[in-house]
């Protein structure tokens, strides 16, 4: 009762509350993440499910009845079975209703042994929360272009495009408050970089890789360059051959300038500098040609599942960089204050004052820059996956859905519209994640009082 009480009077949990849109926007979201974690429950049918006769592709959303067309009175809801023909001018499919064949009522928490399903990779069940009986059928938004339910596939596409949201915020702020911790903490206390690992040392073991790449990236761009500058060099004149040659040495000078200074002496490297340049060289680079061009480097026929992690960790790769700056800034004033110092003077570690000190000051700007990234991601996996680099068959995803209307044409606008319900939900999604973190902003922000 005490708990209750305190939450109730909780000044934080007030001024949430009295933001009306993020309100909505939680309970939004709990609604699609709950739809998501149990797909299966809430779809009518298996997503990859489709009859090869009679063929139910591009039919329209099914009408449910709730009046007795005989009696005129309300009954219980039911469908009609359609029959298909073709429009003689369009070509496309055309759907009626079939009274002759009955009515298929609507009934809830039905029985699909045919087409099981498991909850979590871990409980296999057949019940669903509505259905009817065969061979009726009943498309709460339509079918695609092969005849499967599109509800459906948009309740297990949420699995995909609202999990890779969180992991891929996730990925991106373990980088981001890890290096934004180091770089302002250790800022103006530079290490020194020498080789081999072995004598690797303290943050060296943590910052000692990256730079090693970095600096051995950098000799072999200046030797590629050189390189490509002599292979695309048109002229095959003495002139054009010595200017080639002169290229070529300055390249392979520069390169073996800079692994001389790598494997001979040691490198003084401020970490601040090392993370902040990592981060300006990230921010330098379009986020969706980077996003592309990594994805690129990697086979598309992968294995599906492999693709759905290679782009949770291409996406918080990508996005950590701004968190890093912020959180860098945060810890740069925090390690300067008195209680700080204390731990300091009574022999803490670097680790326990940056752990129990330093980021918990961070905890309210992540909070609410979490909850502002994740629409990110979302809208970044919708991209991905609506190019063809994203998520591929048998699994699904909003953006692979919206990839299948768009290949429809103008007729995905006009025929059948219904193939667009994909992008309302991103919308949803992303605008629900907005308002939530507009109020968690505000909430969470120490000059408001009221």
């Amino acid at each position: 009762m005490a708990q209750a009480t305190s939450l109730r009077t909780n000044p934080v949990l007030q001024r949430f509350r009295k933001h009306r849109l993020a309100v909505w926007g939680g309970r939004i979201l709990l609604v699609l993440y709950l739809m998501a974690a149990f797909a299966g429950f809430f779809s009518p049918y298996d997503p990859n499910y489709y009859e090869l006769y009679p063929p139910k592709g591009n039919h329209p959303p099914t009408r449910i009845h709730f009046v007795d067309p005989e009696t005129k009175r309300l009954s219980r809801p039911f469908v009609y079975a359609t029959k298909r023909s073709i429009d003689p001018v369009s070509l496309q499919p055309r759907y009626e209703e079939d009274p002759s064949q009955g009515k298929f009522y609507v009934r809830f928490f039905v029985r699909t042994p045919e087409h099981p399903y498991t909850v979590f990779k871990v409980f296999r069940s057949d019940l669903r929360l509505f259905g009817v009986d065969p061979p009726g059928r009943i498309f709460l938004m339509g079918t695609d272009n092969f005849g499967r339910d599109l509800f459906s596939r948009i309740v297990y596409g949420g699995q995909v495009s609202l999990t890779i949201g969180i992991l891929s915020a996730l990925v991106s702020f373990a980088l981001g408050l890890l290096l934004g911790g180091i770089a302002g903490y250790f800022s103006g206390r530079p290490f020194h970089l020498s080789l081999p690992p072995s004598r690797w040392r303290g943050l060296g073991l943590v910052l000692g890789p990256l730079s090693f790449l970095l600096w051995l990236g950098l000799a072999a761009a200046a030797l590629f360059l050189a390189l490509s500058f002599a292979r695309l060099s048109p002229g095959k004149d003495p002139f054009s051959l010595g200017i080639d040659a002169l290229v070529v040495l300055l390249g392979a000078l520069a390169a073996g300038a800079i692994l001389y200074r790598l494997f001979r002496e040691p490198i003084r490297l401020d970490p601040d500098d090392l993370i902040m340049r990592t981060v300006e060289i990230i921010a330098a680079i379009p986020s969706l040609f980077l996003l592309i061009s990594l994805r690129a480097v990697f086979p598309t026929d992968v294995d599906p599942l492999l693709t759905f992690y290679l782009v949770v960790g291409l996406l918080g790769f990508i996005g950590w960089g701004g968190l890093a700056r912020v959180v860098r800034g945060i810890v740069l004033s925090v390690r300067e204050m008195d209680y700080v110092q204390a731990a300091r003077a009574l022999g803490a570690s670097d680790g326990r004052i940056i752990a129990r000190h330093v980021l918990p000051a961070t905890a309210s700007y992540v909070i609410v820059s979490l909850s502002l990234t994740i629409p990110g991601f979302i809208l970044g996996e919708s991209g991905l996956s609506f190019l063809g680099l994203g998520v591929t068959e048998p699994y699904t995803s909003w953006g692979l859905l919206l990839q299948a209307a768009q290949q429809g044409g103008f007729a995905s606008f006009t025929d059948r519209p219904w193939v667009l319900w994909p992008g309302f939900f991103i919308f949803l999604s992303v605008l629900s994640w907005n308002f939530l973190g507009d109020g968690l902003r505000d909430a969470l922000d120490p000059r408001r009082r009221t």
